[in-house]
């Protein structure tokens, strides 16, 4: 049974918009951690721990989803169906726009899962496989623009800015920054003294400007 507000809102209808905003963000958010992991900007040090918050960014989005979907199915106005959500094109509002984000939704599913055939499928297949982000992020943009409500006019504009301005420039970093930039310096290992490698890198000639310096 539908609880009806004041204003005569279902109140499947209101939790369906919250549900998809919630969504988009943490997924959007999972884009913008897993991009700047790729650059390498935030270090290597905490790596696992971010990898932990990527997945887990995914997996809270993906839950935003399928909260967004039942409540369409529950909506008594829009009338979705089980099929609708589940399968694009099968909408009957707006069938185009709600198809792309049905699509966002399985491939986001597929990406989180990778994580765990990481091993299976080898690193260069999984790689390969995470640039479908890119098309999943296009398509949920344009889902949330020409289909949700509150995000009309000027608000969609500033909404899509937002969204994709880190995401453009995480990738123009990847791109343009060299590697040695992104990749922090190794400790370069010293021989332990009393050895002839530590004689020989110890000992500087005269030739550049240096003094001796005594093993």
């Amino acid at each position: 049974m539908i609880v009806l507000t004041s204003t005569s809102v279902p109140t499947a209808w209101l939790i369906a918009r919250a549900a998809g905003l919630v969504a988009f963000a943490f997924l959007t958010a999972s884009v913008w951690l897993g991009l700047a992991m790729s650059t390498k900007l935030l270090g290597t040090r905490r790596m696992k721990s971010l990898l932990g918050w990527h997945q887990t960014l995914m997996w809270t989005g993906l839950s935003m989803v399928v909260l967004h979907g039942a409540a369409l199915v529950l909506d008594p106005v829009m009338k979705f169906g089980l099929q609708a959500v589940l399968v694009p094109g099968l909408a009957p509002w707006r069938t185009v726009w709600v198809a792309c984000g049905v699509v966002t939704g399985w491939l986001a599913l597929t990406l989180a899962i990778s994580f765990n055939v990481r091993r299976r499928i080898g690193q260069k297949r999984w790689r390969l496989l995470h640039y479908m982000s890119f098309a999943a992020f296009a398509l949920a943009v344009g889902h949330a623009i020409n289909v949700g409500t509150d995000l009309q006019g000027v608000r969609g504009l500033v909404f899509a800015a937002i969204a994709l301005g880190p995401v453009l420039w995480l990738v123009f970093a990847r791109i343009l920054l060299p590697r040695d930039v992104r990749k922090p310096a190794r400790a370069r290992s010293i021989p332990p003294p009393g050895t002839p490698e530590t004689a020989e890198v110890s000992t500087l000639t005269l030739d550049n400007g240096r003094l001796p310096v005594p093993a």
